[in-house]
């Protein structure tokens, strides 16, 4: 292993923010005091967390906030090696209940905090021609649930701007990571439940559990009963395996027979079960519209007529 990574993890004050800040500061010497937690109170910040350096982040904050945390982080150590955009949160219910300003919000600290957070830090990443951007996302970007729909819009956006980022970086040997955990039982689960609208303003058109109607508590239960629940502990080590390309992900990373495009970081086989029928439907869903899409080219005529007034450009 080379020298130590100086890590900064968003909304390190709870989830898998906490388990994956805990795990890096559990490597010992080698990693010693390289955690900066970052959250919106740092006063929330756990005692098991006191090797870290603490900063107050707040994504959801005006740009010029954000840019100045970053800053921040980059003066404590003098470099940023790893950064892990990890705060979000959920509004839960359907879409046409959710409110257009706290829609917004949601956007904001799940989406536009972590640009801006990654374009202040993006200079000094250029600079020393490495780094690390993993951006915590979801299996419900991918494969989203009813009743989740602005968070999983978020995530999905989230994803789609990794994908061209990973390829913008390339050259400067920054690597980009979506991490999509499945089902892991954080506090995430109680505050987007808590978010719904009260019983008395809900709409009765959506009262199905097709439509989301039962919101998100049968969540939990549903995974305990199946056996099949996330420990974040593990998680963390996945992640830090990831950076380092060692442990279980050793040869799953650039310069080890990876490949860039490798972008996903699907975490707990429930996440990978959706990912797989989410494909399966896109696959049907593609080769049942080839009727339709292979019908909207221009004819031969037409494109021959835009060849020749490309070539009498160039004359």
């Amino acid at each position: 292993m080379s020298s130590p990574k100086i890590w900064l993890i968003t909304g390190s004050n709870s989830g898998l923010g906490l388990s994956l800040a805990s795990y890096v500061l559990s490597k010992g010497d080698k990693v010693c005091h390289t955690v900066i937690a970052a959250a919106r109170d740092v006063a929330k910040i756990p005692p098991s967390l006191s090797g870290a350096h603490p900063i107050e982040l707040n994504p959801s904050a005006p740009e010029t906030e954000v840019y100045a945390a970053a800053n921040e982080a980059l003066q404590v150590y003098g470099r940023i090696d790893v950064l892990v955009n990890n705060a979000a949160y959920s509004l839960t219910g359907p879409v046409e209940e959710l409110d257009p300003v706290e829609l917004r919000a949601e956007f904001q600290t799940n989406l536009f905090g972590p640009i801006a957070l990654i374009k202040a830090l993006l200079p000094s990443f250029r600079a020393q021609r490495s780094g690390h951007i993993l951006n915590i996302s979801s299996i419900a970007g991918f494969a989203g649930e009813p009743s989740l729909g602005a968070y999983n819009a978020s995530k999905a956006a989230l994803d789609a701007f990794s994908d061209s980022l990973s390829r913008e970086v390339a050259p400067f040997a920054i690597r980009v990571l979506t991490i999509m955990p499945g089902f892991f039982p954080t506090t995430f689960f109680t505050r987007a439940a808590s978010t719904r609208v009260p019983e008395g303003r809900r709409l009765s058109e959506y009262a199905t559990a097709e439509q989301g109607g039962l919101g998100i508590d049968w969540i939990y239960p549903a995974h305990v009963r199946d056996g099949q629940v996330g420990d974040g502990r593990k998680a963390a080590q996945r992640m830090w395996e990831i950076v380092w390309g060692e442990g279980l992900a050793r040869g799953l990373v650039e310069g080890q027979g990876g490949k860039r495009e490798w972008v996903r970081v699907p975490l707990g086989p429930d996440s990978v079960k959706r990912m797989r029928v989410k494909l399966a439907q896109l696959a049907e869903n593609v080769d049942a519209m080839e009727p339709i899409w292979s019908s909207t080219d221009m004819d031969e005529e037409q494109i021959r007529a835009l060849r020749e007034q490309l070539d009498s450009k160039r004359e």
